[in-house]
C-alpha cells in the first residue's frame, strides 16, 4: 500500500478482511520499527552535531572570562541563552552560535581587573558598573538594527558586495590563526621556559588537526563519521595528549558541582548597580567595531548555507538577536557576545546546515554552565587539542570567502575589485599580524615592554584590525567609481 502512514493503516485496518489483517498488521508493526529506528538515528546524528557546535565555540568562549576575570559558568549559560534568544528573533532559520567577543576584552579587564577576587565585594561593586556598560551596547545593536530597518536591505547590500564581503571573510579566518597558534601551543611550553614540552604540545596539535583532515576526507557520504570529524578530532586528540601526560585535572579537583553554590556571590553585583560613564564610554563605541564583525559573520554564513541571510529572516533581525543576546548577559553578569566564525567552520566541514543543531548546543552550553562539574570536565581539554582544530576551522573560513569572490565572479582584473581586495588583506593580515606580535612581546617580557604602539588604540581601547578591514573595504567601495561611470 503505497504512499500510506502507519496511522493511515490503522485507521483502514478494521475494514480489511480477516483473511489479510494479518499481513497489514505485519506492515504496520514494521512501519513502526522502521520509524523508531530512524527517530534514533536522527537523535543520535543530531546529537553529534550539536556536541560539535558546542566543542568549536569552547575553547575561545572560555578565555574571555579567564582574562577578564569573570565567571566561566556564567560565561556558558549566557552564551547558551544568547544564541537561544538569537534563534527565536531570526525565526530559527540562521545557524550562528552567539559566543564571548574579544573586542571588549581589554575594556573589560581594564573595568574589573584582576586585583579583585571574583565575587568578592570589591569585584561585584566593579561588575555593578560594568554590566550596566554591557547593557548599552546591546542597546546600540537594537538601535542600528531599527536603522537598518527603516532604510532598506538594498541599500545595505550596496555597502556590502562580494567584492568587500569575501576579503573580510578571508581576513576573518587568516586573523585568528597566528593568534590560536601562539596561545594554545607556543606560549604553553616558550613562557614556562619548558621548550623540551614543545614537542608534546605540537603533535597533539597535529594528530588533532590530521584526525579531522583524514575522517572528512575518507569517510563515507551521510556516514557517522562524515557528521562527527571534529569531535572525533578532539576525541582522538584528547586521548593522545592523556596518554603523553598533557591532561591536567585541577580544574575538576577544584570546581563547584553546580553553579548554584556561588550564585551569591556572582549575582551580588546587583546591589551596586550605577552608571559607571567612563565604563560606558570605554565599552559602547566597541559595539560599532562588533557590528561591522556581525555583519561580515552573517555573509559568511550566507555564502556557507547558500542562502541570503541579509534578507530571510533579515539583517536587521540578526541584529536584534545580537543586541538582546548581549543585554540578557548583562543581566547574569556575562560578556558581551557576538557571532562566531568557529561554527561557521563546523557548518562547511559537516555540510549540514540546519539551526536547530546550533539550538541544541545552545542548551549544552547552558547545562554545562548550571552543572560546574561538566563544565570543569570540558576544561581539561588541553589547548594544543583546541589549537589544532582550529587550524582547520579557521582556514574553512577564509576558503567560503574566497568562494565567495569566485561564485560572484568579482573580477580581479578591474581596478575597482583589485584595488578593494588587495588593500583589504592588505590592512586586515598586516595590522593582525602587528596585533599578536604585540601580545608575544607582551608576554614574553611580562609586559615590562609596552608593545601596545603595534595595536590600533583609542586611548586604552584596541580597535580590531578585522573592524578596519571592514571599514576600509566599505569606503573604498563606496569611493572608488565603476569603471563604466569614469
Amino acid at each position: 500500500m503505497p504512499g500510506k502512514s502507519v496511522t493511515e493503516l490503522e485507521d483502514i485496518k478494521d475494514m480489511i478482511p480477516d483473511s489479510k489483517s494479518n499481513v497489514v498488521c505485519n506492515i504496520i508493526e514494521t512501519m513502526k520499527n522502521v520509524n523508531k529506528t530512524l527517530s534514533v538515528k536522527s537523535f543520535f546524528k543530531t546529537s553529534v552535531l550539536s556536541f560539535q557546535h558546542m566543542f568549536a565555540m569552547l575553547g575561545a568562549t572560555v578565555v574571555v572570562p579567564l582574562l577578564a576575570n569573570l565567571s566561566i559558568p556564567i560565561t556558558l549559560i549566557t552564551a547558551g541563552l544568547g544564541t537561544v534568544i538569537f534563534y527565536f528573533v531570526t525565526k530559527k532559520k540562521v545557524p550562528v552560535f552567539l559566543g564571548s567577543s574579544f573586542a571588549y576584552l581589554p575594556a573589560m579587564m581594564a573595568i574589573v581587573g584582576h586585583d579583585k577576587p571574583l565575587g568578592s565585594t570589591a569585584w561585584q561593586q566593579a561588575m555593578g558598573g560594568l554590566v550596566i556598560a554591557i547593557f548599552c551596547t546591546g542597546l546600540v545593536y537594537l538601535l542600528f538594527s531599527l536603522i537598518v530597518r527603516l532604510i532598506g536591505v538594498d541599500k545595505v547590500r550596496k555597502i556590502f558586495p562580494p567584492r568587500v564581503v569575501g576579503p573580510v571573510i578571508i581576513v576573518l579566518g587568516m586573523l585568528l590563526i597566528p593568534s590560536i597558534l601562539w596561545n594554545n601551543i607556543v606560549a604553553r611550553y616558550a613562557l614556562a621556559g619548558a621548550t623540551s614540552l614543545a614537542w608534546k604540545e605540537w603533535t597533539t596539535a597535529l594528530i588533532t588537526l590530521l584526525s579531522i583532515i583524514l575522517i572528512s576526507a575518507f569517510s563515507k557520504p551521510k556516514s557517522f563519521f562524515k557528521a562527527a570529524p571534529i569531535l572525533l578530532g578532539f576525541i582522538i586528540g584528547y586521548g593522545y595528549a592523556l596518554i603523553i601526560g598533557l591532561v591536567d585535572f585541577t580544574p575538576i579537583q577544584t570546581s563547584d558541582i553546580v553553579v548554584f553554590q556561588s550564585l551569591g556571590s556572582l549575582l551580588g553585583f546587583y546591589k551596586y548597580l550605577h552608571f559607571d560613564w567612563s565604563a560606558i564610554v570605554m565599552m559602547v563605541p566597541l559595539a560599532f567595531v562588533t557590528l561591522m564583525e556581525h555583519i561580515g559573520d552573517i555573509s559568511a554564513n550566507s555564502t556557507v548555507c547558500q542562502k541570503d541571510f541579509f534578507v530571510d529572516p533579515g539583517i536587521d533581525k540578526t541584529l536584534a538577536g545580537d543586541g538582546l543576546a548581549i543585554m540578557a548577559a548583562s543581566t547574569l553578569g556575562g560578556p558581551p557576545q557576538t557571532t562566531y566564525g568557529e561554527n561557521t567552520a563546523v557548518l562547511v566541514i559537516t555540510e549540514n546546515h540546519d539551526p536547530k543543531n546550533v539550538f541544541y548546543a545552545a542548551l549544552l552550553a547552558i547545562f554545562f554552565g548550571i552543572f560546574s562539574l561538566f563544565g570543569a570536565v570540558i576544561a581539561t581539554i588541553p589547548s594544543a587539542v583546541i589549537g589544532g582544530a582550529s587550524i582547520i576551522l579557521f582556514g574553512m573560513i577564509s576558503a567560503s570567502g574566497l568562494r565567495m569572490l569566485i561564485e560572484h565572479k568579482a573580477d580581479i582584473g578591474r581596478t575597482k575589485d583589485l584595488i578593494v581586495v588587495s588593500v583589504t588583506l592588505a590592512v586586515g593580515l598586516g595590522l593582525g599580524a602587528m596585533s599578536v606580535a604585540a601580545d608575544i612581546i607582551g608576554a614574553v617580557t611580562n609586559y615590562t615592554v609596552d608593545a601596545s604602539f603595534l595595536k590600533v588604540m583609542i586611548g586604552t581601547v584596541q580597535i580590531s584590525p578585522l573592524a578596519i578591514a571592514t571599514l576600509v573595504a566599505i569606503l573604498l567601495n563606496v569611493l572608488i567609481p565603476n569603471a563604466d561611470s569614469v
